[in-house]
């Protein structure tokens, strides 16, 4: 009798216990929760309560197939203390998040189906007109975030088990300042704005599929007043044409363009902008990879000094009117005033021998890149 009241006494006190650990569960079974961190900036901050407003997560068995699946958005992911609770059962899983999906309308992944889609179905395709083979986006990209964590155990164990996923951000802003040696105003209407790349497809581990080619053209340009300093021997002010770009995951290893052309179509500049975009990485951190710094750093900035082209093929900086020569760019009396900023057939050329990246001042001592 004493040993019978001694195993209830034993199975009431682990009820109640549990009850008392868990009440707010209402039993005993494990519990999963998923944090989401997005600390993989310049900043090394975790963001993700101020930046990211939706998250979809996705778990694939041992063979690959989508599990479970589940999505949240709204103001409770900027709480300061967001966990998503999923409800599955003990296992070891592949996980995958694609943040930044709700409004469908920049990213999008195809139709799912538990039992039946495969890790390699979960890509991300980039939205925009398709013309040719190629998606052009001429719109600001919503910000899309990626996740993942392979061999996830999910014990068999009772209490609250949490799996923080780590989120990488897929989308850049880069704006491009074009500026006159002389310091006359640019007018960014007599320019067209191009970044091509191959990006369009990102698949289920955040690596671009290939063969699915991207122009992003300026979502939006504008006239304004960018001042450097003397010392540098440019213009203290000068009107500068703005255009700027959202554009989808910069490789270390990818094939990514910038041109500027004019009104005629005549390529203004035209540069490989991955290469340039490393050129200043030392500057923050050279313990840094390229595709560290690539994925940390999400804005970019490049300042490009014009000059204007002579009809003989050579250049001439401006400001100097020569009388005695008809051709002269600055000679008030020619009809192609190249001081009217409104006047399409202006020709300029880069002037390549240094350009700022972001606040950085570099000097091209190889053009060719």
């Amino acid at each position: 009798m004493m040993k019978r009241l001694t195993y209830l006494l034993l199975i009431f006190i682990a009820m109640t216990s549990c009850s008392a650990i868990y009440e707010y569960e209402g039993d005993c079974d494990p519990k999963y929760r998923i944090v989401f961190k997005y600390d993989y900036n310049m900043k090394y901050a975790d963001a993700f309560a101020n930046e990211v407003t939706s998250v979809s997560l996705y778990a694939f068995d041992a063979n690959g197939r989508l599990v479970f699946q589940k999505s949240d958005q709204g103001s409770q992911l900027g709480s300061g203390d967001y966990a998503m609770e999923v409800e599955m059962e003990p296992g070891t899983y592949d996980l995958v998040a694609w943040c930044g999906l709700e409004d469908g309308k920049s990213f999008s992944v195809p139709l799912i189906q538990r039992g039946v889609t495969s890790k390699s179905d979960l890509t991300c395709r980039t939205i925009g007109k398709n013309m040719w083979g190629t998606t052009y986006v001429d719109y600001q990209l919503k910000p899309l975030y990626h996740g993942a964590a392979e061999s996830v155990e999910f014990p068999d164990e009772e209490g609250v088990h949490t799996v923080t996923i780590p989120l990488v951000k897929n989308t850049n802003s880069i704006r491009i300042v074009l500026m006159h040696v002389s310091g006359k105003k640019v007018n960014p209407d007599n320019f067209t704005y191009h970044i091509t790349a191959d990006n369009g497809l990102l698949n289920w581990n955040n690596e671009i599929v290939p063969n699915n080619p991207v122009d992003y053209e300026a979502y939006f340009t504008a006239t304004g007043e960018e001042v450097l300093s003397k010392a540098d021997s440019v213009p203290t002010a000068g009107a500068a044409a703005i255009a700027e770009f959202a554009v989808s995951r910069l490789m270390a290893s990818g094939d990514v363009r910038l041109t500027v052309c004019n009104t005629k179509g005549n390529p203004v500049l035209s540069i490989p902008v991955i290469d340039f975009l490393l050129l200043v990485k030392s500057n923050y951190n050279q313990a840094m990879t390229s595709q560290e710094y690539l994925d940390r750093q999400d804005e970019y900035q490049f300042t490009f000094f014009l000059q204007d082209k002579k009809p003989g093929g050579g250049t001439d900086p401006g400001g100097t009117t020569d009388p005695d020569d008809p051709d002269d760019p600055d000679d008030p009396d020619d009809p192609d005033d190249p001081d009217d900023p409104d006047d399409p057939d202006e020709e300029y050329v880069w002037m390549d021998a240094y350009i700022y990246i972001g606040a950085w001042k570099v000097v091209l001592s190889n053009t060719t890149l």
